[in-house]
């Protein structure tokens, strides 16, 4: 499903990725795991497109993902820190995404409300805690039913009834063959 070969990427005179091989499979939860700077949200970001590797490839179902963005439509992505419009409402925040990716198939808003969301969809993202800004995350990224979902420190700074729904929706989604991509340095 995703193949990564030799991958390379520096920033300045920092070598964080070098030789970087790998490959995942649909039903896989795979852990990313290593201390802060070791280079696992630059991976991912590469493999989002977000970040140009250096050297190397990446492949998505057999086709690489080199200037062509397309495979993304299939990926959910939860960022280790949510920034979004600070003046925006929640609401309008998931129907703007909505809007965004015209997605034809079912939505799965599963975290919207086992997350208690719905009942803060006025509330301005500017007063949202960070572990509110954290479940808004999870829920963004499993929001359009990818079949890839990459979870950057997906746990960090939920409270623990928060992370247990959150292991749960990861466990159903192995189960559905998705891939489960999470980075953590725990």
């Amino acid at each position: 499903m995703i193949e990564i070969k030799n991958l390379e990427k520096r920033f300045g005179k920092l070598q964080v990725l070098k030789g970087v091989n790998a490959q995942f499979e649909k039903g896989q939860v795979i852990s990313i795991i290593g201390p802060n700077g070791s280079g696992k949200t630059t991976l991912i970001k590469c493999i989002l497109g977000m970040v140009v590797a250096d050297k190397g490839e990446i492949s998505v179902n057999a086709k690489s993902i080199a200037g062509d963005l397309s495979y993304r439509s299939d990926i959910g992505y939860m960022p280790q820190i949510g920034r979004y419009p600070e003046n925006m409402k929640m609401g309008q925040l998931f129907s703007m995404m909505k809007d965004l990716r015209k997605q034809t198939h079912s939505l799965d808003e599963d975290l919207i409300r086992e997350f208690g969301l719905e009942g803060m969809y006025n509330k301005s993202m500017r007063t949202l805690s960070g572990r509110k800004k954290k479940k808004v995350s999870a829920a963004l990224a499993f929001l359009f039913n990818p079949a890839v979902l990459i979870l950057d420190e997906p746990t960090a700074g939920l409270d623990p009834l928060a992370a247990e729904i959150l292991k749960a929706k990861i466990l159903k989604a192995r189960a559905e063959e998705k891939l489960v991509l999470i980075t953590s340095h725990i």
